[in-house]
């Protein structure tokens, strides 16, 4: 990983940011210190052949059909794919890799849900995205005497800061974790997403002027790559300038008590509903947590869908 840029920001030891790797006592420490940390080889051979074949073609339909954004990146030649999940059932091993959940647990603990699995596709052109995180919406620490803050009326991009060093109060805990999935190589000419090792510590949004003034570097590697950061991390996908597109997969997981991005207790389809066992339901949020998110029976195992819910009763 190398920078490019040289705007404002803090400097690093170029040589001690994290490598690819598969030691698991690595990659938290990276993941920890850094804010991020990079997965080598986290999906190889046909697994992956699956998941660029099922990706390619998709992606290739719904450009023709739609021309839906992800609202962090409207860029109108980037594309997304959503629900990943209800289009094919090699997007559910990603979630579930080992590596992966080990470092989610790391940081977020073992109940976390799997908040979204979609595509962020970098075509040829697509422009810089703006610096920012993905837990834009978790309120920071206020002192008893500050404003007290309106978390309703929060909003992503909409940061300013320019100083990602570590904060000198309290901040925000990680309740989100991402992974970028590299399924084609990512390099620093193709979109690779661009990231401020250490700025999960600063307990700010960054400035989301693009381009960026902050000095970043680029989560490059070849197809099977996982890029695995805390969602407090600064970050934002850079310009596409050649003639090939970018392909890869988010996944994002987050606490229990938080809203997930995908709402798969409406949006996954019938007969993906069907082929997952009871743990892969309760992980897209499809069971009670310490009785919040019920349908009637806090107790049960799965919660009960419209059709079966309670509704009014009557003596006769």
């Amino acid at each position: 990983m190398t920078s490019r840029n040289t705007s404002v920001g803090q400097p690093w030891n170029e040589e001690a940011l994290p490598a690819p790797t598969q030691d698991l006592k690595t990659l938290k420490t990276n993941l920890d210190r850094f804010g991020y940390c990079i997965v080598d080889r986290a999906v190889e051979d046909e697994r992956l052949k699956n998941l660029q074949n099922r990706l390619f073609e998709q992606a290739a339909v719904e450009r023709t059909q739609h021309n839906m954004k992800n609202p962090a990146n409207t860029d109108p030649v980037n594309q997304w794919v959503g629900m990943l999940l209800n289009k094919g059932d090699v997007f559910f091993e990603l979630v579930e890799h080992e590596l992966y959940t080990a470092l989610v647990e790391h940081l977020i603990g073992p109940g976390f849900l799997t908040s979204c699995v979609d595509a962020q596709i970098q075509h040829p052109g697509a422009g810089t995205m703006p610096l920012h995180t993905d837990q834009w919406w978790m309120p920071q620490p206020v002192l008893p005497t500050e404003p007290n803050p309106k978390s309703s009326g929060f909003a992503r991009a909409q940061g300013s800061c320019l100083d990602p060093s570590p904060a000198n109060r309290p901040i925000a805990p990680a309740a989100a974790v991402n992974a970028m999935w590299m399924i084609t190589e990512f390099t620093e000419d193709n979109g690779a997403t661009r990231v401020v090792p250490g700025s999960h510590l600063s307990g700010r949004e960054p400035d989301a002027s693009v381009p960026h003034k902050i000095l970043s570097v680029p989560a490059t590697g070849p197809a099977g790559t996982a890029f695995v950061f805390d969602a407090r991390l600064w970050h934002g996908a850079a310009p596409n300038t050649t003639n090939e597109s970018r392909f890869g997969v988010t996944t994002v997981s987050c606490g229990p008590q938080f809203r997930t991005l995908e709402n798969y207790s409406r949006g996954l389809r019938p007969e993906v509903f069907e082929r997952c066992s009871i743990e892969r339901l309760k992980k897209l949020g499809l069971s009670a947590w310490s009785s919040y998110g019920h349908t009637g029976d806090p107790d049960a195992e799965i919660t009960a869908d419209g059709t079966k819910a309670c509704g009014e009763l009557y003596t006769s």
